[in-house]
């Protein structure tokens, strides 16, 4: 079984759903952003990274008004200046959205500079 490792979790609120009371999908896309910007922040102890890359976004089932996603990340793979993971989120144990991020570590020039882990590995 992979490694899950917990980032952050979302309500979905009724300012947050369209006429047939789901989650708004470009609402769940700024949730997942900002999770995957915790994530690699914490995985390399990089204060400015910044998304590359969202790959196939799959919404897997619908977020209701009341539901709380619990975002994941997964399978982390270091790059020399960036950090790729798969990331999910989940509502009651069922995964309702999934995909595989890129983010990659900024110096204070706006360069991409050098990254390493900086989580402890279970």
């Amino acid at each position: 079984m992979e490694k899950r490792y917990p980032i952050t979790a979302q309500m979905c609120m009724t300012k947050d759903v369209g006429t047939h009371g789901n989650l708004f999908g470009g609402i769940m896309m700024g949730w997942m952003d900002e999770a995957g910007a915790i994530f690699a922040r914490r995985y390399t102890d990089e204060h400015h990274v910044v998304t590359v890359k969202f790959s196939e976004i799959l919404f897997k089932h619908p977020v209701k008004v009341g539901q709380i996603v619990q975002f994941y990340a997964c399978n982390p793979i270091l790059g020399r200046t960036s950090i790729t993971f798969d990331l999910a989120g989940d509502v009651n144990k069922q995964t309702v959205i999934r995909t595989t991020c890129t983010f990659v570590a900024l110096n204070e020039g706006g360069e991409p500079k050098a990254v390493k882990i900086a989580m402890e590995e279970d």
